[in-house]
């Protein structure tokens, strides 16, 4: 919803540290930038959810040393690390795949209770075997039961619509 990108990262810096800014804003052009960006968001996100925490935590106490700065489509890079509050974090592991020019893929592997794995089990698989399959809707719903039966009035009603909201003007009733 920011009207320039300067503008969306002004709005998001207090949800990075300085250092990863300057990895951020080192990019050649804003485009590569806000992709940096969504690299480290992508990070940041994968570890609240293997933690738990919603987006109350404070990012800033987390922070990436992402390596190498250039990810390979469909190559999956081990190399990235955390610090937390300030110190380097080994018992966690962040794999990261760029699915194409548009998404990263970042997944936290952590030493946690009821995990019932180490690292070097969760990553003996082999080098170049993808981790990541890439699902149409039609495969995720291809298995799907609906839970009531099809109502064709329903449907009706739902196609008469029109395709975007009509504005209602505030004065009428």
């Amino acid at each position: 919803g920011s009207s320039s990108i300067p503008n969306f990262f002004h709005i998001m810096k207090r949800q990075f540290t300085e250092t990863e800014w300057g990895v951020i804003k080192s990019m050649s052009n804003e485009w590569m930038q806000l992709d940096m960006f969504h690299r480290h968001w992508a990070l940041k996100e994968s570890f609240l959810k293997a933690v738990g925490v919603g987006i109350g935590f404070n990012l800033q106490r987390i922070e990436f040393s992402v390596s190498p700065l250039q990810l390979e489509i469909g190559k999956v890079y081990k190399e990235t690390k955390m610090l937390l509050d300030g110190d380097k974090e080994e018992e966690w592991l962040f794999e990261e795949t760029r699915l194409d020019d548009c998404h990263h893929v970042a997944v936290a592997l952590g030493k946690q209770e009821g995990f019932g794995q180490k690292h070097s089990d969760v990553c003996s698989m082999e080098p170049n075997q993808p981790q990541f399959t890439l699902l149409t809707f039609e495969d995720l719903v291809a298995s799907g039961i609906p839970v009531t039966p099809e109502d064709s009035a329903y449907w009706d009603n739902f196609c008469s619509k029109q395709e975007s909201p009509v504005k209602q003007n505030s004065h009428s009733r």
